[in-house]
């Protein structure tokens, strides 16, 4: 396929603005170099020619039926750290239609690439084609062996990725839900039935309709109820603040000594996990080992929190980690029933 679609280049000159401010995701020497000498220089593939391609392959093997035409193609992308002065930025998109191949990487298929941040404006000039290939899809389809095929797109990204698309604020910002009107105040009202509540169309008409909204979303062919946010950052981030309001019930006791932290690292390798802490120099502040995703399930769903507290507090907190896990796992069956999902959050 490589050699029979052919990659285009975009000038990206004077949106690229380098962060030295994350740690590295790759730091393979030859790639790093090749990764700078690309700086300023963005890659596209044509997602019609990809689809040419392929859609004759997922008929042959009935993921795709002529008798049907209708082609379930979500979009992705996310950006990972090469060396400490590039970020690498890429979206690829995948075809639903095939769920058993979904996991595979040879069956994502990458159309944008270029070295940078993820910042609305490179993201508009990079993936300007992809958005008019993906509004002529939408609107007209395309036609692959005499047979017109019709799409249903679908969004998923990291939430930092899917709120930059949107043209919407941070997460971290007083309106921070891409498709309700709930304000950070609101977070404890537990009796509105928050719901998909905004509208791609009045977005389109108006970008700023919504408090939060700062710019057209990129892909508005996409319903907004069709934007997903990844399921496993969902769970890093919030593992990672359950550990964080743990660590620091332990700091408002005044117990996080090296007697607790060595309680924790003993517990942890009972799990079979690598951690440690360390403090910062000059400081009297203590950094932790970064998990990974299989590792934080693992203390999510095993850590021994009655080593840290007392029987009762620890089984509270025990019984609000095992819910946020049961809703995890909630979240990766095709069958949860919505209604119960949210009933389930709720307690």
């Amino acid at each position: 396929m490589e050699q029979l679609i052919p990659i285009n280049f975009v000038d990206l000159t004077p949106t690229i603005t380098p962060d030295f401010s994350e740690e590295p995701d790759i730091t393979d020497l030859i790639i790093v170099e090749q990764v700078n000498s690309a700086i300023g220089k963005g890659a596209y593939r044509s997602i019609k020619k990809i689809l040419k391609y392929i859609v004759p392959a997922y008929i042959q093997n009935e993921k795709l039926d002529p008798a049907s035409p209708i082609i379930h193609l979500r979009i992705s992308g996310d950006g990972r750290n090469v060396g400490q002065k590039v970020k690498h930025v890429m979206i690829t998109v995948a075809l639903l239609d095939d769920s058993a191949k979904l996991f595979e990487s040879n069956y994502h298929y990458t159309v944008v690439l270029f070295p940078g941040i993820e910042n609305y404006s490179t993201l508009k000039i990079a993936a300007d084609t992809l958005i008019r290939e993906l509004q002529e899809l939408s609107s007209i389809g395309i036609v692959i062996d005499n047979i017109v095929w019709n799409f249903k797109l679908y969004f998923s990204s990291d939430w930092k990725f899917l709120a930059t698309c949107l043209g919407f604020n941070a997460a971290n910002s007083n309106y921070f839900c891409p498709w309700c009107e709930i304000a950070k105040n609101q977070r404890g009202d537990r009796q509105t039935e928050w719901i998909i509540s905004k509208k791609m169309s009045i977005l389109n008409e108006n970008p700023k309709a919504y408090p939060g909204h700062h710019s057209p979303p990129l892909f508005n062919m996409i319903p907004l109820d069709h934007y997903v946010p990844d399921k496993l950052h969902i769970m890093l981030h919030i593992t990672d603040r359950l550990w964080e309001l743990v660590l620091q019930e332990i700091k408002n006791e005044g117990l996080f000594n090296d007697i607790t932290r060595n309680i924790i690292i003993k517990e942890m390798e009972t799990l079979k996990i690598c951690f440690e802490f360390w403090k910062i120099r000059d400081t009297d502040n203590w950094c932790y080992t970064s998990l990974m995703g299989n590792d934080k399930l693992c203390v999510l769903r095993k850590f021994n929190l009655a080593k840290l507290f007392d029987p009762e507090h620890a089984a509270l907190i025990r019984s609000l980690w095992n819910g946020f896990a049961e809703l995890y796992d909630l979240l990766g069956e095709r069958e949860t029933n919505p209604h119960y999902f949210r009933l389930k959050a709720k307690e």
